[in-house]
């Protein structure tokens, strides 16, 4: 006998995982697009390969905040351990970021990545429900 739940069962916390995981994920994206469209990454000319180098990083943690969302709605096997991976790297994000706009004196932008740093462990922590 299996004591595994079948893959139907998911738990309202869980898709809220999957929601919060692809919502930020596809924010992360669009935030990267929607400044190296309006050339407003002026470390992009001061340190090029730290600047290309910061922005792959933050692209693979929204790819794989995606993936690990999309497994969580769809109740994969996988997903519960990728999304603690991504939940890893979104805080390693958040925590940049904050040093980052703290430093440049723009608290509302730490208050908001503060928020998502406790959204993020909240789910990590309730996803199993």
């Amino acid at each position: 006998m299996s004591t595994t739940q079948p893959a139907s069962a998911v738990g309202p916390y869980a898709r809220g995982a999957g929601r919060f995981a692809m919502i930020v994920g596809f924010i992360i994206v669009l935030w990267w697009a929607w400044l190296l469209l309006t050339d407003d990454v002026p470390d992009l000319y001061t340190r090029p390969v730290a600047m290309w180098f910061h922005i792959a990083g933050e692209v693979t943690t929204a790819a794989i905040l995606i993936v690990a969302g999309y497994g969580m709605l769809a109740a994969t096997a996988w997903a519960r351990r990728l999304y603690l991976v991504a939940t890893g790297m979104l805080l390693l994000v958040v925590i940049h970021a904050v040093a980052w706009y703290g430093s440049h004196g723009d608290f509302p932008m730490v208050v908001l990545f503060c928020i998502l740093a406790v959204l993020g462990v909240f789910f990590a922590l309730r996803a199993e429900e």
